[in-house]
C-alpha cells in the first residue's frame, strides 16, 4: 500500500489541531497533577499512587462497555461530549483548591470521572481516524498525530514544570482543562459522513466478548497487547517511584523534572516523525522489534540514578532513548492494529485491547505506592525500570518480525481464522 500525505485532507487537519490542543493540555496535567498532590496537598507516596490509580482505573472498568457504545454511535459527538466534560471536571480541581476545598479525596473523584471520559474519547478517536482519512493516508496520519503528541510532550511537560514553579500547580492544571475545550471546538468543525456499520439486534455482551476474543486470538494483536500490558504495568510502577524520589529524596525542582520529560519527548517526536520512512527500508516487523528493544531496554540505565548531580544526565539519556524507540514503534503498532480488523469492529476490538493493556496501569500505580511506602521510592523506581524490558519478549516470539509490509496483512483471513 502506497503511503500518501494526510495534510491534503482538511478534516484531518482539523482533527490534528484538536488532538494537538488536547495533548498539549494533557501533558501539562500529567506533570502538574502529581506535583499538585505532592506539593500543594502534601500527599504521601501511597496517596500519589492512588491518584494515578484513579486516573487509569476506568481503562480497566469502563473500556469494554464504552467500546460497544463507540461501535453503535457516531464517533464525533462522543468525542465532543468527552472533551467538554473533561474541561469541566479538570477545570474544577484548581477551583476546589482556590476555594479551600482541595482535599485529595475530592481530587480522586474528579480525576476518576475525567478518566472515564478520556477512555470514551480515545476509543472514539481510534475508530474515527480511519473514517477521516483514506487507507493510503492512514500510516502518514498516524505518524503525524504521534509526532504531534510527542511535540506536545516536548512543550507540555516543560511548560508544566515552569508553570508549577512560577504560578503554582493549580494554575497549571487549569491550563490542562483549557486544552480540552479547544479540542472540542476543533472536532466540532470536522465534516464527515459517519455511517454506522452494525446489526441493531446484537447483544452488547456478545460484542464485548467478540472484541476480547479477537484481541486474544489474532496473531498480531496478541503479542502487541502483551507487550503493551507488560510495559504499562512496570512503567507506571516506575513512574510513581520516580516522582516521589525526585521530589522528596533528591529535591529536584519541578522545572528540571519537566525538562527531563521534555528531552524524552524530543526522542519520541523524532521517532514518530521519521518512523514511517524506516519501515520501507528495513521491513515493517523488523522495525517494530528493534525499536521496541531500544525503547524498552533504555530504562535499565536508571540503576545509575542515585543523586542530584547526575540526575539530569541519566534521566535525559533514558527518556530520549525510550522516546525514540517507542515513537517509531507506536506509529507502526497503531497502524497495524487499525488494519488487522474490519472497520466495523474497531470500537469493540480496541476496547478489549485497551482494557487489557491500560488496565495494567492502575495495578502498576498501586504497586508503586505500596513498594515506595513499605521500602522506599528508589526501590519502586528500580523494580519498574528493570521490568519494562520484559515486554519486548512478546514481540520477538511472535509472527510480527516476519511481516515485511503492512499491506501483507490479510484482514479478512486473519480476522476470521483468529490466527
Amino acid at each position: 500500500m502506497t503511503t500518501v500525505s494526510a495534510w491534503g485532507d482538511r478534516n484531518f487537519r482539523r482533527l490534528w489541531a484538536g488532538s494537538g490542543a488536547s495533548w498539549f493540555g494533557s501533558e501539562i496535567g500529567e506533570l502538574a497533577l502529581p506535583l499538585l498532590a505532592l506539593i500543594t496537598l502534601s500527599a504521601t507516596p501511597a496517596e500519589v499512587g492512588l491518584l494515578r490509580t484513579m486516573q487509569f482505573l476506568p481503562f480497566l472498568l469502563a473500556t469494554l462497555p464504552l467500546g460497544v457504545l463507540v461501535d453503535r454511535c457516531r464517533k464525533r459527538p462522543l468525542m465532543i461530549g468527552a472533551d467538554l466534560g473533561r474541561f469541566v471536571l479538570i477545570g474544577g480541581i484548581p477551583v476546589l483548591v482556590w476555594v479551600g476545598a482541595g482535599h485529595i479525596e475530592l481530587v480522586y473523584v474528579f480525576v476518576f470521572a475525567a478518566a472515564v471520559l478520556t477512555v470514551l474519547y480515545q476509543l472514539a478517536d481510534f475508530a474515527f481516524l480511519p473514517r477521516v482519512v483514506t487507507p493510503e493516508r492512514l500510516l502518514d496520519a498516524n505518524s503525524k498525530l504521534t509526532a504531534t503528541q510527542s511535540a506536545a510532550e516536548i512543550g507540555g511537560k516543560g511548560l508544566g514544570g515552569l508553570l508549577v514553579q512560577a504560578l503554582t500547580a493549580p494554575f497549571a492544571v487549569l491550563v490542562n482543562a483549557v486544552g480540552y475545550l479547544v479540542s472540542a471546538v476543533a472536532v466540532a468543525r470536522i465534516d464527515v459522513d459517519e455511517r454506522l456499520e452494525r446489526s441493531p439486534d446484537r447483544s452488547a455482551w456478545r460484542e464485548v466478548a467478540e472484541g476480547l476474543r479477537i484481541v486474544v486470538r489474532n496473531k498480531y494483536l496478541r503479542p502487541l497487547v502483551s507487550e503493551s500490558t507488560t510495559f504499562n504495568l512496570f512503567f507506571e510502577l516506575f513512574l510513581v517511584g520516580l516522582m516521589v524520589f525526585l521530589v522528596r529524596d533528591i529535591g529536584l525542582s519541578p522545572a528540571r523534572i519537566g525538562l527531563a520529560f521534555t528531552i524524552g519527548a524530543v526522542g519520541t517526536f523524532l521517532g514518530a516523525w521519521f518512523g514511517a520512512r524506516v519501515a520501507g527500508r528495513f521491513g515493517y516487523g523488523r522495525v517494530l522489534l528493534v525499536t521496541f528493544l531500544v525503547g524498552n531496554s533504555a530504562s535499565v540505565l536508571l540503576v545509575l540514578l542515585d543523586d542530584r548531580g547526575t540526575a539530569m544526565l541519566i534521566l535525559g539519556s533514558v527518556f530520549f532513548l525510550m522516546g525514540l524507540g517507542t515513537g517509531i514503534a507506536n506509529v507502526h503498532a497503531t497502524s497495524l492494529r487499525q488494519t488487522v480488523v474490519p472497520s466495523a469492529l474497531h470500537g469493540r476490538v480496541n476496547a478489549g485491547y485497551r482494557m487489557v493493556s491500560w488496565g495494567a496501569v492502575p495495578i502498576g500505580a498501586s504497586l508503586g505506592g505500596v513498594i515506595a511506602t513499605q521500602f522506599d521510592a528508589r526501590t519502586a523506581m528500580l523494580v519498574g525500570a528493570l521490568g519494562i524490558p520484559l515486554g519486548t519478549i512478546w514481540i520477538a516470539a511472535s509472527a510480527i518480525p516476519r511481516l515485511r509490509a503492512i499491506s501483507d496483512v490479510q484482514v479478512g483471513a486473519d480476522y476470521q481464522s483468529g490466527r
